[in-house]
Order: C-alpha cells, then sequence, then structure tokens
C-alpha cells in the first residue's frame, strides 16, 4: 500500500514516485494549491487512508506516524472529522483557480467534493449556471474562514457548511462572507463575527447623506464594509496577476 500512496503523491507534487521518502514535503507548499492538496488528499482516501487534520501533515512519513493527523486506514467516514479549539477571531482572504477542480459526471459521487462539501452544499452549486466556479467559490470561502479562524482549521471541509440567502448571499455562523468570481479565479472574504472593532476602528461612522455621524452604529457595519473593500482588492490582484 505504501507505494500506491508514493504514486498519488508523487503525481501531485511533480517527482518520480521512487523519490518519495519518509522526509519528501507533501504540505500546501509542496503542492502548490490549496485545491490540488485537497484532490491529493481525496485520491488518498479513495485508497483507504484518511487524514482528518491535513495542517499537522508536513511530510511524506508523517502519514504514518503523525497521531496529530489523526490518520487511520479504513473506509472514508461520514462523521466529517471532529471539531474543538477556541474561537479565534480575525479576517481571511482566499483566491482559488476554478480550472484546478475536478471535473465529473456526477459530482456527488466524486472523492473530493463529497470529502469538501455537503449534500447541500452540492445541490446548490448543481443547480448554478458554472457548478464547477460555484464549487470553487464555496472552496475558496472555507479556506478564507480557515485563516480568519485557525480553529476551523482542524475540521473537515465538509462539516464548514456555507448556506444561501434568498438573495444569494454566502452566510455561515459568526462570519460575514463574500464570493466573486473573475478571470478564472474565485475569490472569497471571511470575517469572523467576533472580531473586536473597538482598538482599531472609530465608533461612528459618517452618514452617506452627509449628516452627522450615527453613533448608533454596531461593529457589524464595520465587517460588511471592511469584507467588501477585501474582495474588491482580491479581485483587482486576480485580474492583473
Amino acid at each position: 500500500m505504501e507505494q500506491k500512496l508514493k504514486e498519488i503523491v508523487a503525481s501531485f507534487i511533480k517527482i518520480p514516485a521512487d523519490q518519495v521518502g519518509s522526509a519528501t514535503p507533501i504540505d500546501r507548499s509542496a503542492v502548490q494549491s490549496s485545491i490540488l492538496l485537497h484532490r491529493m488528499y481525496a485520491r488518498l482516501a479513495e485508497e483507504g487512508l484518511v487524514v482528518e487534520n491535513y495542517a499537522a501533515v508536513k511530510v511524506f512519513g508523517d502519514l504514518f506516524r503523525s497521531p496529530a493527523a489523526h490518520v487511520y486506514i479504513e473506509a472514508a467516514s461520514d462523521n466529517g472529522g471532529y471539531s474543538g479549539g477556541t474561537k479565534a477571531a480575525g479576517i481571511g482572504v482566499d483566491i482559488e483557480e476554478i480550472a484546478a477542480l475536478p471535473r465529473a459526471t456526477d459530482f456527488r459521487k466524486e472523492e473530493f467534493y463529497k470529502m469538501n462539501f455537503t449534500p447541500g452544499e452540492m445541490a446548490y452549486c448543481i443547480l448554478q449556471p458554472d457548478p464547477v466556479a460555484s464549487f470553487a467559490g464555496l472552496f475558496a470561502a472555507k479556506e478564507a474562514m480557515i485563516k480568519a479562524d485557525g480553529a476551523n482549521r482542524s475540521k473537515a471541509f465538509n462539516t464548514l457548511e456555507i448556506d444561501h440567502s434568498p438573495e444569494g448571499k454566502p452566510l455561515h455562523p459568526d462570519y460575514a462572507l463574500s464570493i466573486s468570481h473573475a478571470g478564472g479565479m474565485a475569490l472569497a472574504v471571511a470575517v469572523s463575527a467576533g472580531l473586536s472593532m473597538t482598538a482599531s476602528m472609530p465608533q461612528t461612522i459618517p452618514s452617506l447623506q452627509g449628516g452627522p455621524a450615527d453613533k448608533k452604529t454596531s461593529s457589524g457595519a464595520w465587517i460588511s464594509w471592511l469584507a467588501l473593500f477585501l474582495s474588491a482588492m482580491a479581485l483587482l490582484i486576480a485580474l492583473f496577476r
């Protein structure tokens, strides 16, 4: 089985399988893309090796010796991993290449999509004009959520469900989310609702009509404006990269 795992990993880090050893890096920096990293672990799961905490795996040998990675060999679990940790507020931004996602005739049967999206998310994306772009947007949003809150880093992506309002706005408890698409890229910004604005933001916002500042404006408005600003900056980066 180890040889098969080497062949899978080698195909993602672009080196011959016989050069993969216990000290070979297989983390995000080695794979070069968050989506490709998740695709690699989906392939490993198809072979029966399930890794619940990707962040704990740095080198190939960690797949067999790192207890923090929660690695086990069996059929893929439906329990979506595990949760825990203390909430840490913050801001996360992520950009993903839409073409990096695997194509599938039935997204509900493809291991990558089962490991990273809930049935509800799949149903939503399948009904969109460009399902793959919609999946990429949700994936980017989940990456942004992890960057905003490190406690999510050990959670399986199919437990971080993103819902949508009737108007199509992405929703997840305790987060303000924004998703955009441009130039073959999916862009997302996540702002934790627990982010304290009192230390870095003024307590009032000037009226858009030019009137006096509304002292009752909550920090939630700042979160929305900040998410919008970061989303616009990410969009510009994607267009002019």
